[in-house]
């Protein structure tokens, strides 16, 4: 079996030998097996390839937006409309899933009442254990038992498919928020990070009616995808040590939202710089939601945020974070990209083998295009 180990920061080598994927976790796991069809790599993929993560201990499989093929029938669980209830039914052979990554305890009160992205407990696929940088990838049981394989048609390619797992994700992040168009208000949305994530948040905004919204970015090329793609307003964002570039970001923030600041953010980029900038566009009784996670406040050479809870108290502002999603979430990502209410293919740049895995990380690392997908296993 062919598949990229990830040995620690820096080094990821393609092995042809399946002795080298069980040292990940696989080895005595029960659960199903899945053939890999393909895997994106996510900006958490090179940060961990670039610097370690505290979840991951070496040898692993990273790789956990993906498209894989059932190998063999298999019963999988699903929550009915109310999310009440479970029922059972079977995934034939060879049909394509998209697979929530979380492995969730069962035990826990997160749990219980189907928050599995909070479970205390939470191991996670391309972290804990392997992922779907490989030809094959087994799921353990309890995403089975969740229903975290979610079936897609036809219609989409795999490449769109592996993609489900990050629009999953941005839908738990508007939940979050809570109704970003609102009544009586001028519903003003900015997106702070043009990479896959901003853009997926700009077409998902783009379905409700009443929100206009603007995409603030540091990349010349994805801020004119942004208007492709229809942003209603663009900011080139071109550094955080840039004070004259700060002040002219805040000011054309305000003109479009005729001076009140924005109701809802989305920081979308792991640059601790957006949230200082979210905060200075902010509206009030506005709504800012922590999309990407961020690198740890000790290291100051990456920038600091410091916040004024006066600010907060007397401008009615809330602040939310949002991480990962949940099974339900992920079925509902399909629906809408099945239904061509979301195009996930326009945030699609590059394809590449598994066995040129370095060239795709340093392709996502150094912002060449959008999102790189590994699709020849």
């Amino acid at each position: 079996m062919h598949a990229a180990v990830f040995y620690g920061p820096g080094n990821i080598i393609v092995s042809h030998e399946a002795s080298e994927y069980e040292k990940g976790g696989a080895k005595g796991r029960r659960g199903v097996l899945l053939r890999v069809k393909a895997c994106a790599v996510c900006g958490y993929d090179v940060r961990v390839y670039r610097n370690g993560h505290q979840k991951v201990t070496p040898p692993v499989i990273l790789g956990h937006e993906i498209c894989g093929q059932i190998e063999s029938d298999i019963v999988v669980a699903t929550a009915d409309d109310g999310g009440e209830k479970e029922r059972s039914h079977t995934i034939k052979s060879g049909t394509r899933v998209a697979v929530s990554p979380i492995i969730p305890c069962l035990n826990c009160i997160y749990c219980h009442y189907e928050q599995y992205n909070l479970c205390l407990n939470m191991k996670e696929i391309g972290s804990s254990i392997n992922g779907g940088f490989a030809e094959f990838l087994r799921i353990p049981e309890e995403i089975l038992k969740v229903g975290g394989l979610v079936s897609v048609p036809d219609s989409m390619s795999d490449e769109e498919v592996a993609l489900l797992e990050p629009l999953a994700c941005c839908l738990n992040g508007l939940y979050n928020i809570g109704p970003v168009v609102r009544k009586n208000e001028l519903n003003r949305v900015a997106i702070i990070g043009d990479g896959p994530i901003g853009l997926l948040h700009l077409q998902l905004i783009k379905r409700l009616d009443g929100a206009k919204s603007m995409v603030i970015g540091r990349i010349p090329q994805r801020i004119q995808k942004a208007k492709t793609m229809g942003a209603d307003a663009t900011v080139l964002f071109t550094t955080d040590k840039d004070h004259n570039n700060v002040k002219e970001t805040r000011e054309n923030a305000l003109d479009f939202t005729c001076g009140i600041g924005f109701n809802t953010i989305i920081v979308a980029t792991s640059n601790p710089a957006a949230l200082d900038l979210a905060i200075k566009i902010a509206g009030k009784n506005s709504r800012i939601n922590i999309f990407a996670g961020m690198p740890k406040s000790s290291d100051r050479s990456l920038g600091a945020f410091s916040l004024d809870p006066n600010l907060l108290h007397y401008n009615q502002i809330s602040i939310t974070g949002s991480f990962s999603s949940t099974p339900n979430m992920l079925r509902e990502a399909a629906r809408l990209a099945s239904n061509n209410e979301i195009d996930l293919s326009k945030i699609i740049s590059h394809r590449y083998p598994l066995r040129e895995i370095n060239e795709a990380i340093l392709a996502t690392e150094r912002y060449c295009g959008l999102r790189v997908i590994i699709n020849r296993f």
